[in-house]
């Protein structure tokens, strides 16, 4: 079930989508999900990370690393806000790593339109 309504914020460095006809749980378990199945792993507190840090630091653009920090409002229970920002710029894989950050926040703001 589609449940993405409309986009509220959108930025280089973060989004903010809103979302109706769905609990926070229903909600929290969809991104859960969209993510994991794209290969991230939920290190807690909203922060998802896909690669390894090590790896990046040592290879630089070669290994992928990314890191994203989502929250969920439910001011409104009718309309729940999903706020998805960088926790990591990419720097350390150079100009090719920025630009990769960049890209993968593109598809992430797809990926969030089809939840």
């Amino acid at each position: 079930m589609l449940y993405f309504k409309s986009s509220d914020y959108e930025s280089s460095e973060r989004f903010v989508y809103s979302y109706s006809g769905c609990s926070v749980d229903e909600l929290e378990k969809a991104v859960s999900d969209s993510l994991i199945s794209l290969g991230y792993k939920h290190l807690g507190n909203g922060v998802f990370e896909k690669g390894s840090r090590t790896m990046r630091l040592l290879f630089g653009a070669f290994c992928k690393y990314f890191k994203f920090q989502i929250a969920i409002d439910s001011n409104n229970p009718e309309l729940l806000k999903l706020e998805i920002k960088k926790a990591s710029t990419g720097a350390s894989g150079g100009l090719i790593g920025v630009n990769q950050i960049k890209k993968e926040m593109e598809y992430m703001k797809k990926v969030f339109q089809t939840i």
